[in-house]
């Protein structure tokens, strides 16, 4: 079963398939698996900002679930779908669930494939990155952060998008490449033509013995089953309508993994910036990361143990700051500890997450979102739960 899971992975370029699913079985040729997972989260929150109605917080929510079906209808054609949701209060008008992944692949060769519908944006390592298989699953805090590169609905960085994309993986892995032409910012029809264009190459060095990440998805741990370098960069335009101008975007990054007997040492760098970012002349926006993991990988007790830490700088620069005041600038910074019963299949995290303002991203950032009150530095400690069938 594990063996025919690891061969879905690699054909359709799902990274993390759970560890079991139902596999329905048409003939020879033709089956889909079945999935389900859920991540069940509560959050103590630090006060957003100076606005006195605002207090420090607990709460204890679903962000997300994920049904998925993903399977082939004969060696050539291949299909997936994944219906995500949540359930964030009791009012059931604000719990939605969504068809986030729906398209239809063709693999002529593992040098060649295309897939057409809605999928994963392949340009950042976080967009490719499942929130299942992240060190640090966890959204932007609130509106002091949107906008930032990584911002998964914003400036045209949706993580999906409408579209076509051709992939591949050359001389056995060292190479991967993806070239996708989608709808960009005007998902919905209309009258708007403009088009996004993605290229994103990953280099191996499968020479030195390191595995590929060939599947279309990426992950941010394998938990020592592959020893890993992966060196990525990705650009992407996304094209706007009348007086706007395009968003051009890019991307470098890097995952390093590797299994030392019983310590699995983990780091991944990056760089991502936009220009002209939601189509604002001489906007710009950047974000630089670097995060990290050391796993043992041991049973204790009924566990493996692991802990994580990340580092993250946004900067935001909105048109019309004048040239004497200080970059907008947030730092944030995480520890997280994990306890992987299962791998990613069962999984429980207690992390904090930790946010800093510059006096400029305090003063102006806020209001900008339509929060009442300057932002001030605060500090979140998450406890999650994760589980995948």
């Amino acid at each position: 079963m594990r063996k025919s899971l690891l061969a879905m992975a690699a054909l359709m370029g799902v990274a993390t398939l759970p560890a079991h699913a139902w596999r329905v079985n048409i003939d020879q040729e033709t089956f889909a698996d079945i999935g389900f997972s859920t991540i069940v989260r509560g959050i103590y929150e630090g006060k957003r900002n100076d606005n006195s109605s605002v207090k420090n917080r607990l709460n204890f929510f679903v962000p997300l679930f994920n049904i998925t079906a993903s399977g082939q209808v004969n060696k050539l054609v291949y299909f997936s779908m994944n219906a995500e949701g949540n359930s964030n209060t009791a009012t059931l008008g604000d719990n939605r669930v969504l068809v986030r992944d729906s398209f239809i692949g063709l693999k002529f060769a593992d040098e060649f494939r295309v897939q057409a519908g809605v999928m994963r944006v392949p340009f950042t390592r976080v967009a490719l990155t499942s929130a299942y298989a992240q060190l640090f699953p966890y959204t932007p805090p609130f509106g002091a952060l949107a906008n930032q590169p990584t911002d998964v609905e914003a400036g045209g960085l949706s993580p999906r998008d409408h579209g076509i994309v051709v992939w591949g993986n050359v001389a056995d892995g060292l190479v991967k490449y993806y070239l996708g032409i989608t709808d960009g910012a005007t998902i919905r029809r209309s009258d708007d033509d403009s088009l996004a264009y993605t290229i994103r190459v990953q280099f191996t060095p499968v020479m030195l013995g390191f595995k590929p990440e060939t599947g279309y998805t990426l992950a941010d741990t394998y938990l020592g089953r592959q020893n890993v370098l992966s060196i990525g960069v990705g650009y992407r335009v996304v094209g706007r309508s009348g007086a706007q101008r395009d968003t051009k975007m890019l991307t470098v990054d890097a995952l390093y993994e590797q299994k030392f007997g019983d310590i699995v040492p983990n780091l991944q760098v990056g760089f991502i910036n936009k220009k002209d970012a939601d189509g604002v002349a001489n906007r710009k926006a950047s974000q630089l990361y670097a995060q990290g993991q050391l796993l043992y990988d041991q049973m204790v007790g009924f566990g493996k143990p692991a802990l994580a830490v990340r580092f993250e700088q946004n900067k935001n620069e909105l048109p019309g700051v004048l040239a004497d005041r200080d970059e907008p600038k947030v730092n944030r910074f995480g520890v997280i500890a994990h306890y992987y019963i299962k791998g990613q299949a069962a999984k429980v995290s207690l992390g904090v997450d930790s946010v800093r303002f510059n006096s400029e991203a305090r003063n102006r950032t806020c209001s900008d979102y339509g929060v009442n009150g300057a932002c001030r530095n605060f500090t979140d400690v998450n406890l999650q739960f994760q589980t995948q069938f």
